[in-house]
Formats: C-alpha cells, sequence, structure tokens
C-alpha cells in the first residue's frame, strides 16, 4: 500500500538524518553486459567510476586496499571468516564513496577494526594502528618484491635506497624500528584517522553489518562439496582458497555468494581433473538455477587474473605502497607527514 505523503515545513532547517538504508547489502545488478566484462574491469557504476578514474586503476587500488586487510589479518591472528568479513565492508564502502574521497589505508584500518567487533574476534585499536605501521614501512620498503626485475617506473612510492637494499637487510631495519610512543604525533595521526573512517563507514552502510558473516561463499562450499559427493579433501581446500582470492576484488557485490562458491568448485575441480555431470543439465543448475553460465565464467576469469604473479599490477598492490587517488594528499601519502617520520 502506497504511502500517503507528508510535507515536512522544517525541511530545509532540519539537520541532516543518517537511517537504514535497506539496498546497501543488496546484490547489485550488472552496469555492463556480461559478456563485455573481464577480469580486469570493474562495473562503469562505481562512484569511482562516475569520479573519472579508470576501471584499471580502481582495480590495482582495490586490490591494494584487500591485500592490506589479508597481510592485517595474518598478524594479528584473525580467523579467514574476520578477514572476509573485512574485504566485504571495504568493498561495499566503495560501492558507496569514491577513492578521491577516501583512502584505501584509512578504509581498511577501519575495515579490519569493523570485522573483528561484527565476528567477535576484536581487536584493540592500539595493536591494529602498530601492525598497520608495520606494514606502512614494509610497502614503503618493498619487503618481498623483486625490486631488481620489477619496476613500476613513476608509479613507484618508496622510501630512498629501496632498489640497494637486500630483503635481508630491509627485515633488519625493520627489526630495530623504534616502538611508537602511544602518546606520540605519530600514534595520534593513525588513531585520529581509524576513528574518523570508522564512523564514515558505519554512516555509509547504515549500521547494517551484522548479516555480512552469514554472507561468504565459504559457507557454501562444504555443503556444496558433500551434495556432489567430492570426497577428494584438496578439492574442497583449492575451492576454498579460490573462495579466499575471490575476495580481492568485488564479486561479493555483484554475485550471489553461491555463485562464487560454484565458481570456486568449478576451478577446483579442473585443477584436479574431477569430471562432475553435465548432463542433463550442468551440476551448478542445482544450486544457482539455469542462465547462470556467463556470470560463472565472469567470477572464474576473475578469480584466476587475481593469482597471476606475473602481473605488475598484482605485484605492485601486493608488494608496493600505491600512494592515494585523494585531491588532497591523504595522511600518509608520500607528502604527508607520516611520510617523514616513518623511516
Amino acid at each position: 500500500m502506497s504511502q500517503p505523503n507528508r510535507t515536512n515545513n522544517n525541511a530545509t532547517t532540519d539537520p541532516p538524518k543518517y537511517v537504514v538504508d535497506r539496498t546497501i547489502y543488496a546484490i547489485l545488478p550488472d552496469s555492463l553486459d556480461n559478456s563485455n566484462w573481464t577480469s580486469t574491469s570493474q562495473p562503469t557504476s562505481t562512484p569511482s567510476s562516475n569520479d573519472g578514474i579508470p576501471p584499471s586503476q580502481e582495480r590495482l587500488h582495490r586490490l591494494h586496499g584487500t591485500s592490506l586487510l589479508h597481510d592485517a589479518a595474518t598478524l594479528l591472528r584473525l580467523p579467514p571468516s574476520t578477514y572476509a568479513t573485512s574485504c566485504t565492508i571495504f568493498h561495499r564502502m566503495y560501492h558507496r564513496t569514491s577513492l578521491k574521497q577516501h583512502c584505501v589505508w584509512s578504509v581498511a584500518l577501519a575495515c579490519t577494526l569493523l570485522a573483528g567487533k561484527v565476528e567477535e574476534e576484536p581487536r584493540s585499536v592500539r595493536s591494529i594502528i602498530l601492525i598497520y605501521a608495520h606494514l606502512y614501512r614494509r610497502r614503503r620498503l618493498r619487503v618481498g618484491d623483486d625490486v631488481a626485475t620489477y619496476s613500476y617506473g613513476a608509479a613507484d612510492a618508496e622510501a630512498d635506497n629501496t632498489a640497494t637494499l637486500t630483503n635481508e637487510e630491509k627485515e633488519n631495519m625493520l627489526r630495530h624500528v623504534k616502538p611508537m610512543s602511544l602518546g606520540g604525533p605519530v600514534y595520534a595521526e593513525w588513531s585520529e584517522k581509524l576513528i574518523d573512517m570508522e564512523n564514515v563507514i558505519l554512516r555509509e552502510l547504515g549500521f547494517t553489518l551484522h548479516w555480512i558473516p552469514d554472507s561468504h561463499p565459504h559457507k557454501f562450499i562444504l555443503y556444496f562439496v558433500r551434495v556432489l559427493e567430492i570426497e577428494d579433501k584438496e578439492v574442497a581446500q583449492k575451492a576454498w582458497n579460490y573462495c579466499n582470492d575471490s575476495c580481492r576484488l568485488d564479486l561479493c557485490v555483484r554475485y550471489e555468494p553461491e555463485v562464487i562458491a560454484c565458481a570456486a568448485i568449478l576451478m577446483a575441480c579442473s585443477y584436479h581433473s574431477l569430471d562432475l555431470p553435465l548432463t542433463p543439465r550442468p551440476w551448478w543448475e542445482v544450486f544457482i538455477g539455469p542462465n547462470r553460465s556467463q556470470d560463472l565464467s565472469s567470477s572464474c576469469n576473475s578469480i584466476l587474473a587475481v593469482g597471476d604473479e606475473q602481473d605488475l599490477d598484482n605485484r605492485r598492490a601486493k608488494y608496493a605502497f600505491i600512494p592515494s587517488l585523494l585531491k588532497e594528499p591523504s595522511f600518509n601519502d608520500p607528502e604527508s607527514y607520516l611520510w617523514s617520520v616513518a623511516d
């Protein structure tokens, strides 16, 4: 039943109010024809694309942000589900706001904090800041990257003499970094950015994060494997790994978790040369219905592309520091105070 129109005479004077938006956790329809969407492109309707950011650059920053979430989750000893939740929050955030409004480092900081709360695996603000400050130093030094072989050209943003140091020397430098003072300006800079961004994300996502843990494709992997009577545990593990890779891109916003789970199983079975029934109809139709072959294909191609270690964007997102796209320098960009005192 339609609601009657109500006129608010104070509409011009009332302050803006934040309400729960029931559309923010819906599956977004593809803005592109599926046949034209490739592993290196993103939906054209994102706020970042509306701001003039090319799809390849948006993909790079998404990969960069989720690689930070992965490294932080590992160092904080967070379970895989918490990492997946942090990635979902991250991607949802950038379907509500642009990369020119908020940098991936500040958003990733807050996503780690929020995911821990949602999954009941909370970590203190102090521990999260110390971990991200450590990752910040590692990215500036490109620890683990083959600096002699891979160069990102003018896009490089790294500490001085990075190319002349070995990985052992870089690790030694990190071991001798002075502890961060909890009452100093550096800690205050990180802390202020973390708390502010937590509030921004909660407002942008309508304070509704409780549903996320039940929407991961990982939840469906074991059930689907059991129904398909796949007894090889290595197949299930491979499918699980593909689900982890899917968190790197915004597939969780574009497709239902059942579609991503089926794509992961399809690739895992192909990797282990395991045949599943395709007649009288493909096995995945039991779980996701008919006419979803193109969605599966797009998901598979996207996930496989993320695992390409020779791709420069993948390596740069994983090992290097990528400056923000903000109109003004971010809190930790090369022109910032944190950059000057990070050594």
